[in-house]
């Protein structure tokens, strides 16, 4: 590769985006040569089955049973990161970063719990460490976010950003069935995995929010941190009741500074303000753009002092969805190893532009539904304690006939509250002899 105007890659991980990644390399070679001035062919595949790689076509000299042979190699200046956890796939990318390799990964997970290690280690060494990937699959989220909305100052970021919890909560709403029937249907369709554990109980879309929350508001939160909830408690019972009252549920991340960045002290750092960020199922109206957005799709909002609101909708998952996202890093790498510089100089900031605020204090709307005996009195007293704990109530409506032994649902519709008031006063009505079940506490994003 005497010309300098090409680049060696080397992949680790020939599974199913690594596949995905290799098939495009390996069929618009030319193509990829036009569109960037270089040529960037795929030099060696790590991975532990080499069948598999065979399999999609890598002559069997390229492919290598361990990823430590490919820094032999001094014409591979990008190094692809495609097997996921966080063990072997740290070592793998801080081994290619000390080996002065430009690096591009699809680990959410990795980037969200180590990510400042591995960026200050790339910052150190002058590679850059590219993840568009990482978050919404094919959607070019991290690309907008990072360059196309830099000149912005955040005003929230409201994402969906699993699919396989938009694909089951899209079809509880369509069916009327269950949770457990449409999680079923997800995992036989390949929507959920078989332990559908990291998707469905919001620790997936918690590591996207992380990441999320560095590039747009300029805050690191170490992933411990970040109020996260699932969709398994989730009742047909609310989508059924909250869709005939013109609402859709989805599983959102959301970040959102607790006063407008405006009446911040300008400029990043100094915890200038408090930020929330929660994963949690939410009503949206069906008039919201995110609302819309069903099936396995992937879709964010944000909203930019100066470009005011933007959507990015695409799919957010899949083989080659993902591994056209992974290939735009590729080109990207392959620029900066090619025209010197360091392409995009990112990395997670020395200090927080926010604080993070805790979820007790965040104020939004609120659905609340209570399984009663269907008795006198019971509406006045739950009306009384969301009253006596500064809740006012926009709406309440009483639904019969879906439970055993008397039992109705009372379901209120809160004007704006704070949640830790909320929680208060579920509380103490949790306690009272009329309940039957617990209480379900879904917010309204507006």
């Amino acid at each position: 590769m005497a010309d300098k105007h090409s680049c060696g890659v080397g992949l680790i991980g020939a599974g199913v985006v690594g596949g995905g990644v290799a098939g495009l390399l390996l069929s618009r070679r030319e193509l990829l040569a036009r569109r960037t001035g270089i040529d960037i062919e795929l030099l060696a595949v790590a991975d532990v089955d080499a069948a598999r790689a065979a399999a999609l076509g890598v002559p069997e000299k390229k492919i290598l049973a361990d990823y430590r042979l490919l820094f032999d190699n001094p014409e591979i200046k990008v190094v692809v990161e495609l097997i996921g956890g966080v063990g072997v796939a740290a070592n793998a990318i801080l081994d290619a970063i000390e080996a002065g390799r430009h690096v591009v990964t699809a680990n959410k997970a990795l980037l969200a719990k180590r990510g400042r290690e591995i960026f200050a280690k790339a910052d150190k060494k002058g590679v850059i460490v590219a993840f568009e990937a990482a978050v919404a699959g094919g959607i070019p989220l991290i690309l907008a976010l990072r360059d196309g909305l830099v000149a912005n100052r955040m005003q929230s970021l409201l994402g969906i950003v699993n699919g396989t919890c938009n694909y089951i909560l899209s079809q509880m709403a369509a069916s009327g069935r269950p949770f457990a029937e449409c999680l079923a249907e997800a995992q036989r369709l390949g929507f959920a995995e078989a332990d559908p554990s990291a998707d469905i109980d919001g620790l997936d879309s918690g590591h996207k929010l992380a990441l999320l929350s560095a590039l747009a508001f300029e805050t690191w939160i170490d992933f411990p941190s970040l109020h996260i909830e699932g969709i398994r408690d989730i009742r047909d019972e609310d989508i059924r009741i909250t869709g005939n009252l013109g609402y859709t549920l989805k599983l959102l991340g959301v970040i959102r500074p607790e006063q407008p960045p405006e009446i911040i002290a300008k400029g990043s750092g100094g915890g200038s303000g408090r930020l929330f960020l929660s994963v949690h199922p939410a009503l949206l109206r069906r008039g919201d753009p995110l609302a819309g957005v069903s099936g396995s799709l992937n879709a964010v909002k944000t909203e930019g002092d100066a470009v005011m609101e933007s959507m990015f909708c695409g799919r957010g998952a899949g083989r080659y969805p993902t591994a056209s996202a992974v290939v735009s890093d590729i080109a990207l790498a392959a620029s900066a190893a090619v025209f010197g510089g360091r392409g995009p100089r990112w990395s997670p900031p020395e200090e927080n532009a926010y604080s993070l605020a805790p979820i007790a204090d965040y104020r939004t709307r609120y659905y609340l539904r209570f399984t009663v005996l269907d008795a006198p009195g019971v509406l006045g007293r739950i009306t009384t304690v969301l009253g006596r704990n500064q809740v006012s109530i926009a709406a309440a409506h009483q639904f019969e006939g879906d439970h055993p032994d008397g039992a109705a649902s009372v379901c209120i519709f809160s004007h704006v509250a704070r949640e830790g008031d909320i929680l208060a006063s579920l509380a103490e009505i949790g306690g009272m002899d009329f309940l039957r079940g617990k209480p379900a506490l879904i917010r309204i994003e507006e």
